[in-house]
Order: structure tokens, then C-alpha cells, then sequence
């Protein structure tokens, strides 16, 4: 099971903008999945979908073709060769893809011998359900350059989907992203990390980079930049994309911070100026719970300490006079 409630149709809904492919789970007994779930996804989602279950039997490959599914998953876990060849072969008659799954040494070994075009490698291991991710660094390079490879299971984060992408061409990932409520988000930050436009200054430029695939939209309140806006100015750039906003302010007064925060339901509050460790302790008491703090430091030749309490996230900023164009 991978969460209590889900509603297919909106899921699909938001992955035919980011996804290759779509897999749906039908297995009944333990991931409350269904073929009925197959055309609802086909409907809204013109990427092919795959048939995502423990499939043993030709008739379950009949069946997943009949409610619109374009490929099946086969686990070489829980068939052996003869069984692979009929199922393949049933998949093929009906112009289906198949995702062989491997999830060790032998079982990647079977695939090659087995002629499979596109090999999932299981990076959970079925028995514990612990994560193993250097399986796919180890079983993907022995798989030939002939092989598209696709890693499975325990990936949940950008830095994890960069590192991998070296071994792997695609990625199934489910948990990680059905644990979120904001669906959009979730799968933006697996895709392209943790990223904000800031200066925000004009709806369409907001718009402009929701759907260039941003998670955060900074809004300047700092009365010296030429990007500052107002609360009005930032109600309308808040209005035209729902991005979560971050409001960047530089040693105000910690009212007028906390009044912008809940006025404009910021969903965090980035500090640029000098301010110290009582300064975050008052704001944090004094800012609604949900809302996080984020403290800017300077980047030279080093990194700067980070040793702030309350602070959920920190910002690096090219440090003032810096000649080089990175850090």
C-alpha cells in the first residue's frame, strides 16, 4: 500500500507533465491497485502506461491490454526462464512493452541471456525491504549499452537522480512521491532540486517560472533593491501561479516581518541582513509554525559555518566584491 487515499485520475492528471511513462499499480491484495485504474490513467495521460504487478499468468497480460495498459512488468524474482518466454512472447504478440525487473547478479545475468531490450533494477530488496541504491551502480554497467536501463525503488531525491543518472536512463519512482500532498511540488523537486526564482516582481513572471518548473518564488521587501515590491505588488505576483513564496527581508524589524509572513501566508522567510542568534530566536517564536526561516550567508574561498539554531534552510550568496563567476 502506498497511501490510504488516492484519487488516480488527478494523480495522472499532474504526472502527464513531468513523466516518460506512467506505471499503475493493479495488484489488489496489497497496493489497493485495479485494472479499472489503467483506462482512467490512459484517458487523461498520453504517455504509455505500464502494467505494474506480480504477473504470472498470460491471462493477466490479456487483461492488462484490455483496459489500455502498452507494457507489463516482469519479475525475473518470481519467474523462471520458460515462464519469462511465454510471458514476453504473450506481451509481444499484443504490441506490448515489457520492463524486465532484476534485483541481483543472477537475475541481471538472466536478463541478458533472456534478450530483454529494457531492465528495471530493484533497488529494494523484496525480503526485508531494505534500499540498497549501489545495486544499480553495480548491475547497470554489466547490462551493455544496448540495454535501456531503468532504476527502481528508493529514489526520492534530485541529488540521488543526478548521481544515478551515470548508471541509469529513467527512473521509477512511487513511495517518494504519493507521501506528498502537494503532488506538483513533490515530483519538481525530485526532477530539478530545490529551486527558487527570486525578484518576482510581475504575475507573468511568476507564471513564467511555475511552469518552467520552479518550487519557490522570492519576493523582496527590501526597500533598496530595485526588485522590492509591496504587500499589493506581491498579491499579484501571488495571484497568477501557485508557487510558495518567500519573502526576503534584510534586518527589519521583526513585526513588520511577522506581519507580512501571515498577511501573505508566506510559506518561509529568507534573512540577508546581520542578524544574530536572538534576533532568529525571537522571529521563530514569533512566526506561525509553518512558516520556515531561511538565513543568506556569504560564500568566498570556503564555506561559511552554519550554526544557527531555528534556521531551516541556508541560502549561499556570492560574497560582495567576489571576482569569480562561481563558488
Amino acid at each position: 500500500m502506498i497511501r490510504d487515499d488516492f484519487d488516480p485520475a488527478r494523480i495522472a492528471a499532474i504526472y502527464k507533465h513531468y513523466a516518460s511513462a506512467i506505471s499503475v499499480l493493479t495488484d489488489e491484495k496489497y497496493f489497493q491497485g485495479s485494472f479499472n485504474f489503467l483506462p482512467i490513467v490512459s484517458q487523461i495521460a498520453p504517455q504509455p502506461i505500464l502494467c505494474k504487478d506480480f504477473i504470472i499468468d498470460p491471462y493477466q497480460i490479456y487483461l492488462a491490454r484490455y483496459y489500455q495498459a502498452d507494457a507489463c512488468l516482469l519479475m525475473l524474482s518470481v519467474l523462471d526462464d520458460d515462464q519469462y518466454r511465454q510471458l514476453a512472447a504473450v506481451a509481444h504478440s499484443l504490441e506490448m512493452g515489457v520492463l524486465t525487473e532484476v534485483s541481483n547478479e543472477e537475475e541481471q545475468e538472466r536478463a541478458i541471456a533472456l534478450g530483454a531490450k529494457v531492465v528495471g533494477i530493484n533497488n529494494r530488496d523484496l525480503r526485508d525491504l531494505s534500499i540498497d541504491l549501489n545495486r544499480t551502480r553495480e548491475l547497470a554497467p554489466k547490462l551493455g549499452h544496448n540495454v535501456t536501463v531503468i532504476s527502481e525503488s528508493g529514489i526520492n531525491t534530485y541529488a540521488q537522480v543526478r548521481e544515478l543518472s551515470h548508471f541509469a536512463n529513467g527512473f521509477l519512482i512511487g513511495s517518494a512521491l504519493m507521501a506528498h500532498d502537494d503532488l506538483h511540488a513533490a515530483v519538481r523537486r525530485v526532477l530539478l532540486g530545490e529551486n527558487k526564482v527570486c525578484g518576482l516582481t510581475r504575475g507573468q513572471d511568476a507564471k513564467a517560472a511555475y511552469d518552467a518548473g520552479a518550487i519557490y518564488g522570492g519576493l523582496i521587501f527590501v526597500a533598496t533593491s530595485p526588485r522590492c515590491v509591496n504587500v499589493e505588488q506581491a498579491q499579484e505576483v501571488m495571484a497568477a501561479a501557485p508557487l510558495q513564496y518567500v519573502g526576503v527581508f534584510r534586518n527589519h524589524d521583526i513585526a513588520d516581518v511577522v506581519d507580512k509572513a501571515k498577511v501573505l501566508s508566506l510559506a518561509a522567510v529568507q534573512l540577508h541582513g546581520n542578524e544574530e542568534q536572538l534576533y532568529i530566536d525571537t522571529l521563530r517564536e514569533a512566526l506561525p509554525a509553518h512558516v520556515a526561516i531561511w538565513k543568506a550567508l556569504s560564500v568566498g574561498e570556503t564555506l561559511p559555518a552554519r550554526e544557527f539554531q531555528h534556521v531551516d534552510k541556508y541560502v549561499f550568496r556570492q560574497r560582495p566584491g567576489w571576482k569569480r563567476a562561481t563558488f
